[in-house]
């Protein structure tokens, strides 16, 4: 058995097969019992073993056969729940969200148009005109010099020059066949229905931008770059009603969807409650009718790395602006009231704000050309009927009641008349604490905290110390009055003039120059202004005594209050009254009043400044003749007859002037009845400090001679 190949006898392989079971035998007894132990009981049982072994495993994998089939139908069942449970979210997920057919290239293709103030254009249309850009042109608009001049009330603006444009551009339109985002695209719907507006023309489709819009643009196209679209958020805030969504937030979208698409793959519109994204690869829009379900889709494509921006108008926001994604651009549109924007500006500390100014009178004027002309090019209207003076002559006494905001004023009867109502419950719902008031007019983080200042104030970007802030001022010329009128009754020189001439600047700018003119109807203040009244000669010129230190002149003192406006009946220039222009645009000066003393009667104008100077042009003299020229009978001649004065009237903060103001002209000033009219204004100032405060406050014999308007008490 020793060889490779040796075969093996069956006795050998007998004996092998059962040592592992039973115990081996004796070497002596194998051969002996081999025979015996194949036939014993043990190998019957053993066999018994064996065979219940191979059932009891064979039953054992059946068990198992039947354990898999069990647990296949239970996974076949979870997930076929699972594949039901996910088709039930997708639906519910997908539950008010549909991708908007040609919206995406209505909003990219958008046309421009310009209007313009030229001399081409006639007196009918307000001496501008409209001028079409080219489809798929971008346009030049103005500049970010032009467009971060603030507001000055002394110089109106009147509109610009830009490259490759005829004319100042004055407002810019754009227009968008669907609509835009701020009207929920509803253009084919709206457009079906009586516009109800001053004109009746449906804007739906047009966004009227204007430079304080593209200003918003020119500053946030400044952190856009191919590396950080999420630089810095931002804060659109202005006064509600001026166009901030509609205007301002179409711009951005118009832009952000012109931007290299290689940085900026989508743009996310949040606005009235619902939520458009704007998917630029694919040129496609998806509207989500909750905008939680958007910010999910946000949240998404910044996990995946898209880049993309956000424009948030928190007005009827569904979703927490908190919330919103770090990864993205993002610009909120508010009003001024900043508990809509504490909480995010205070987490996201390097937010910008960016503050908007109200409508200048010209662009009103643009709004109501481009109006009147889109109806006459699409035969709304006959070109004969187009009255463009009437219409802004309505347009100014609506501006004069509540304010320049195009909500309101461009709007139908019925919306103006109850924002009307709303100004006149705000004022009679005023406090009485006056104190209170300078404070809101002043701070615009107190803006709506009794829910009344949004109807009384505006917001205006100004320059302050080289710096641009924001402040608030009375909203309109009748607001203004019945302030005034309030202020008048709780006896103005008790209750305000004092906190008037010893407050801070910055606390009492505003009202120091709506009121100041109120002081010369207080004979102890005109006795004690006199005193220090600081005559500006010409040259060499000797002193010379004011006609207000002649103490028996007639209307030294004014005791009544006539407010004028160019479009009044024409009347008599009388002494006794201050006249108070009713326009915040009126030139030269903020009021006047006739003394008749001893010889010519004097015209004393008033103008109240913080400047250490404040020269005038030759325009602006002029512009001042031909407005008094409309408002009083026989102007020319008084012109000619009466003597002139002109009394700067300063804080005590600002730095006084010295010298006498010039009147500046580029043309030849021979024979210039203008600069002739200034320079016989002998110019006096005054500074309104602490010790004339004291003077005419501390008197013991103080009367406050009651002032009636127009002659009513």
């Amino acid at each position: 058995m020793e060889g490779r190949g040796a075969k093996r006898t069956r006795d050998e392989t007998e004996g092998e097969a059962v040592a592992p079971v039973v115990q081996a035998p004796a070497r002596g007894e194998v051969t002996t019992s081999v025979g015996t132990t194949i036939s014993d009981d043990n190998f019957i049982q053993l066999m018994a073993m064996l065979t219940g072994m191979k059932q009891e495993m064979n039953a054992m994998r059946q068990d198992m056969d039947g354990l898999r089939q069990e647990l296949k139908q239970e996974i076949k069942d979870v997930a076929e729940n699972v594949n039901k449970l996910e088709v039930r979210l997708e639906a519910l997920a997908n539950q008010g969200v549909k991708e908007l057919n040609g919206v995406y290239d209505s909003v990219r293709n958008a046309r421009w148009s310009f209007v313009v103030m030229s001399d081409k254009y006639s007196g009918k249309w307000l001496g501008m005109g409209v001028l079409d850009v080219a489809p798929g042109e971008q346009p030049h608009l103005w500049s970010e010099a032009q467009a971060d001049v603030p507001y000055d009330p002394e110089e109106p603006w009147e509109g610009d020059e830009v490259p490759d444009v005829s004319g100042k551009l004055v407002m810019a339109v754009l227009s968008s066949q669907k609509g835009w985002p701020y009207m929920l695209f509803s253009a084919d719907d709206v457009q079906k229905e009586k516009a109800k507006s001053l004109t009746e023309y449906n804007a739906v489709c047009d966004a009227y931008i204007r430079k304080e819009n593209l200003r918003v643009w020119h500053i946030v196209k400044g952190t856009l770059n191919e590396h950080r679209i999420d630089a810095n958020p931002f804060i659109v805030i202005g006064t509600p009603g001026i166009g901030k969504s509609f205007a301002t937030g179409s711009l951005l979208l118009y832009q952000l969807l012109h931007y290299p698409a290689e940085w900026l793959k989508a743009v996310a519109y949040f606005v009235n409650g619902k939520a458009y994204i704007f998917h630029r690869e694919e040129r496609r829009v998806v509207y989500y009718e909750e905008q939680q379900v958007a910010l999910r889709n946000v949240n998404e494509m910044v996990s995946k790395g898209v880049k993309g921006y956000i424009i948030f108008d928190i007005s009827g926001s569904g979703v927490h602006i908190g919330d919103l994604p770090y990864a993205w651009g993002i610009v909120l549109i508010s009003s001024p009231k900043a508990s809509k924007f504490h909480e995010f500006t205070t987490q996201r500390y390097h937010t910008v704000p960016i503050y908007m100014n109200c409508y200048e009178d010209v662009e009103f004027k643009a709004a109501l050309v481009w109006e009147r002309h889109s109806q006459v090019v699409n035969n709304r209207i006959r070109f004969e009927d187009v009255n463009l003076e009437n219409d802004w002559k309505v347009l100014k006494k609506r501006i004069d009641m509540v304010g320049p905001l195009p909500r309101y004023v461009l709007s139908d009867k019925v919306t103006f008349e109850k924002r009307v109502e709303d100004v006149d419950g705000a004022l009679r719902l005023m406090r009485d604490d006056l104190g209170y008031y300078m404070d809101v007019l002043d701070n615009q983080s107190e803006w709506r905290r009794d829910g009344t200042t949004h109807k009384l104030v505006k917001l205006v970007r100004c320059e302050v110390k080289g710096k641009f802030e924001c402040r608030n001022r009375v909203t309109s010329i009748y607001v203004l009055k019945e302030l005034a009128r309030k202020l008048r009754a709780a006896q103005l020189r008790s209750s305000l003039t004092y906190h008037i001439l010893c407050g801070a600047l910055e606390k009492c700018a505003c009202l120091l120059e709506e009121l100041s003119l109120d002081i010369f109807t207080l004979r102890e203040a005109v006795d004690t202004l006199v005193k220090h009244l600081e005559h500006l000669p010409r040259g060499n010129e000797a002193k010379r005594e004011s006609v207000l230190c002649q103490r028996g002149a007639n209307g030294r003192v004014p005791t009544a209050l006539s407010e004028f406006a160019s479009d009044s009946p024409r009347q008599k220039l009388v002494t006794g009254r201050i006249y108070k222009p009713l326009t915040t645009n009126f030139p030269l000066v903020d009021g006047f009043f006739v003394v008749e003393g001893v010889g010519l009667k004097t015209i004393v104008l008033v103008q109240v400044t913080k400047a250490k100077e404040h020269h005038t042009k030759k325009t602006t003299v002029n512009a001042f003749r031909e407005y008094m020229g409309k408002v009083f009978e026989d102007w020319e001649n008084i012109e000619k007859a009466y003597t002139w004065e002109l009394i700067y009237v300063q804080h005590v903060d600002s730095t006084a002037i010295k010298r006498r103001q010039n009147c500046s002209s580029s043309e030849d000033a021979a024979n210039d009845t203008d600069l002739a009219l200034w320079d016989r204004i002998h110019q006096y100032q005054v500074t309104l400090n602490k010790d004339i405060a004291n003077t005419f406050m501390g008197g013991k014999n103080d009367t406050f001679e009651p002032v009636t308007i127009n002659g009513s008490r």
